[in-house]
């Protein structure tokens, strides 16, 4: 990967599990670190569920290679959140992670 490609500010976050007042499971975020990425955005597509219609982007991010990265997690880029489908360490080399990563909106 060379250092052009990655041209883009993304923040890892990881979940938290709290109770609201009525004991209820609250999932809350807090970021964990930011790193410079390559976006490559494959698809994007429309659907009606439940009488709604949602738009769904999926797409690839890269990074330099860090361990540690759970697919729980998500990644926030600018003012958007992506859900992190599959994490790839690329050719096994300890060098270049691929996340395949999905955006959903209401």
């Amino acid at each position: 990967m060379r250092a052009g490609q990655i041209m883009h500010r993304i923040t890892f976050q990881k979940p938290t599990i709290t109770r609201n007042a009525k004991q209820e499971n609250i999932t809350t975020y807090s970021n964990f670190i930011t790193v410079w990425a390559a976006i490559d955005w494959e698809s994007g597509r429309r659907f009606l569920e439940a009488k709604q219609l949602n738009s769904e982007v999926q797409g690839v991010i890269r990074i330099r290679y860090r361990s540690g990265i759970l697919p729980e997690w998500r990644i926030k880029y600018k003012d958007r959140y992506f859900q992190i489908l599959s994490i790839a360490d690329i050719k096994e080399l300890n060098r270049e992670i691929q996340l395949n990563v999905k955006e959903a909106q209401d």
